[in-house]
């Protein structure tokens, strides 16, 4: 019984998602200004790049804000020079962090601070922003949107199988969100590429007002516009807008990575019932068929195993074959069969990693 209420539950939100996935967000025509702001804290391997592709974009009016936090590297000389070849470009130095704050999040406001466009993009040091990027997310901004999601993909620099297996990992839970922010249930987002109205960024206070010590900068600040405020959420999947950014390339890294995103996910579970029911869904189906052997081996439970596991893949294959269309990862669903292997022992893992281990970001620990 417990077995076909499950599976039953699981497919029908698949068969929801696959819905939502199939439709696309709308675009408009307004090209109001545009401040794109990204920390950076010793990115010296990775800015020229990130600047050079910001500063060629195929948008008419938008500035650029480096708040280079504390880099003791090679990145404060690097900007240096930056601001006399673009005027469109700002950098802010910081070289200290209130002891409450959390340094993301501190630098981001403090950019912010500086920006004067209508709409404030975000995105990361270390992502491949492609010249059409604020064009594309700026056509995203209906009437009422306040927040835009914007679809992020993870490269595997290296070519691994780990990595391409992180790569698909990371566009479910990206195809997991952009189904359900149609649905108009936000599961979260990704700092990578993100953007919010100004006037619903100051309407809820900003980053500043953010808990002290908060690690979710991303999924905080939307899930408090999208409770106080009546601007809602869009995901952008215009292939104009696709950033990606590297996977990580350790197993270590990557435990250090996700258990830093467990901490975030559970800052905003209380007040998003989407993200605690599917991630309970899809805990529970995991968990269950961790025990599929077992059921396998008993007569009276052969069955409702044997359906339990082929609706799972089918159900799956379903939603994330239309999102993969969507958002044009294709050539990741190759990885689908090994995902679903991966994620049983993954399920267990990391919740028992993220209680053990001390985890950070950007080389700084948490707190």
């Amino acid at each position: 019984m417990l077995l076909s209420l499950v599976t039953g539950c699981y497919a029908a939100m698949r068969a929801l998602l696959a819905w939502a996935a199939w439709h696309h967000t709308p675009r408009h025509a307004a090209q109001p200004l545009v401040s794109v702001i990204v920390a950076a804290h010793n990115e010296a391997a990775t800015i020229p790049a990130l600047l050079e592709s910001l500063l060629s974009q195929a948008y008419p009016c938008y500035e650029v804000i480096i708040v280079d936090d504390r880099s003791n590297d090679a990145t404060q000389t690097m900007l240096a020079a930056w601001p006399a070849r673009d005027d469109r470009l700002t950098v802010v130095r910081l070289d200290d962090v209130p002891a409450d704050a959390t340094p993301k999040m501190h630098a981001l406001a403090r950019g912010i601070d500086r920006a004067r466009g209508e709409l404030l993009l975000l995105t990361d040091a270390d992502c491949d922003v492609p010249p059409t990027w604020i064009a594309g997310m700026a056509a995203a901004f209906g009437p009422r949107i306040g927040v835009v999601i914007g679809y992020v993909r993870l490269r595997a620099a290296n070519g691994t199988l780990f990595e391409q297996v992180q790569a698909f990992d990371y566009f479910h839970m990206m195809a997991m969100t952009a189904a359900a922010t149609k649905l108009g249930r936000p599961l979260g987002a990704s700092g990578a590429n993100l953007a919010y109205r100004r006037v619903a960024y100051d309407a809820v206070g900003g980053f500043d007002a953010m808990p002290r010590g908060a690690v979710a900068d991303d999924m905080l600040l939307l899930q408090r516009v999208l409770d106080q405020t009546n601007w809602r959420a869009a995901f952008c999947d215009d292939a104009r807008a696709f950033i990606t950014t590297p996977a990580e390339p350790t197993l270590k890294q990557f435990l250090n990575q996700r258990a830093r995103w467990m901490a975030g996910g559970a800052e905003v579970l209380g007040r998003n019932w989407p993200l605690l029911i599917s991630s309970s869904l899809l805990g529970t189906i995991n968990g269950l068929m961790l025990f599929a052997p077992l059921f396998l081996r008993r007569r009276d439970l052969r069955r409702p195993a044997l359906v339990m596991i082929l609706g799972r893949v089918l159900a799956d294959l379903l939603h994330l074959g239309l999102a993969a269309r969507r958002l044009r990862a294709t050539d990741l669903l190759r990885y689908l069969p090994l995902w679903i292997v991966a994620q049983l022992p993954y399920t267990v893992a990391l919740p028992i990693y993220s209680r053990l281990a001390a985890w950070g970001w950007g080389g700084r620990r948490a707190q």
